[in-house]
């Protein structure tokens, strides 16, 4: 993605950190996965969140030097990223130990079964895809990025960071869906779906209003927490007020295909996910880029939100429809 040496040097001493102990992220997934299963989303999300206000708290500690720990600039973040993970994972686990009712997992008298593993994959492709739609769209839009300037990728690393935080509760709604959809829709209890329905969406597009405010009310201060340059103010402002304006599509997005998956239907979400980050974002992302300006490149966030939206809103419609009668 670039000759750039020193930006491959720093690469390479984040990636060695954060690419090689990266054993925390699949256990805090794990367990925190086992605690949505059972229905427990508030633990589950506390579980999510212990893991990044560690890492956004130990961040600017270790990259500038704080508080009596050494600088040590990008591998600080890297360092800062695997504490978070590790963190969140111990709290998820212990979590488990304590809390979870169900699931009690033991390795005495445990058989493989390749029909077990069979069954897993069957639900879980089309959380695998989704999952790597957002790696595939974030290497793609830095590759079209690195043609503007070095400052333009590390801005959209930054808003990234802005984004999953900001889009942490709405990720906890439309998980908090998961559970309570799938139980009873498998109890037939129509009627539970529907206030689920009545009940998380309007909460998300509250969130989604908030997080709009923030982002275009105090883009050059939410950009200082990561001591962004002039150049980066630049350029990150104006898009973080253009981008905020998608956040209520994205959410009602995200919702959708949560409902979608407790309807046992994993296909939709994982469509609208392709189509928001990768299907008509990237290629606009280019076409803007490369035949405007980089200050009209957020505008593809824009078209591919919305189209995003019309399609899961269609197709959860049709599922409401046909799997809980509303």
């Amino acid at each position: 993605m670039t000759d750039n040496s020193e930006l491959r040097e720093l690469c390479t001493q984040y990636m060695q950190v954060c690419v090689v102990i990266c054993y925390g992220t699949f256990l805090q997934t794990y367990g925190q996965r086992m605690l949505q299963a059972v229905g427990d989303t508030v633990l589950s999300m506390i579980s999510l969140i212990s893991g990044a206000v560690v890492n956004i708290i130990l961040d600017p500690i270790m990259i500038f030097g704080l508080l009596g720990c050494p600088r040590m600039g990008i591998k600080g973040a890297a360092i800062a990223t695997v504490i978070g993970q590790c963190v969140g994972a111990v709290v998820a686990l212990v979590l488990n130990k304590l809390k979870n009712p169900i699931v009690h997992v033991r390795f005495k008298g445990y058989r493989f079964k390749t029909s077990d593993v069979a069954a897993i994959y069957k639900v879980g492709i089309p959380t695998i895809i989704t999952q790597a739609i957002s790696s595939v769209m974030t290497f793609a839009v830095n590759a079209v990025l690195m043609s503007v300037s070095e400052t333009a990728v590390a801005f959209f690393g930054v808003y990234y960071k802005l984004q999953n935080f900001l889009m942490m509760p709405m990720n906890g709604l439309g998980q908090a869906a998961i559970p309570i959809v799938g139980f009873n829709f498998g109890a037939g209890n129509k009627e539970r779906i529907k206030q689920a329905w009545k009940g998380i969406l309007p909460a998300g597009i509250i969130m989604a209003l908030i997080g709009t405010a923030i982002f275009f009310a105090f883009p050059r201060q939410l950009l200082g927490l990561f001591a962004a340059s002039d150049e980066m103010l630049r350029i990150g402002v104006p898009a973080l007020r253009i981008i905020s304006l998608t956040f209520v599509f994205a959410t009602l997005t995200i919702i959708f295909g949560y409902f979608a998956s407790g309807l046992g239907n994993g296909i939709i979400n994982m469509i609208g996910s392709a189509i928001r980050q990768l299907i008509v974002l990237v290629p606009l992302v280019w076409l803007l880029t490369n035949f405007l300006e980089i200050s009209y490149t957020w505008y593809a966030m824009w078209v591919s939100e919305i189209a995003a939206f019309i399609y899961s809103y269609i197709s959860i419609r049709r599922e409401l429809k046909k799997k809980a009668g509303f």
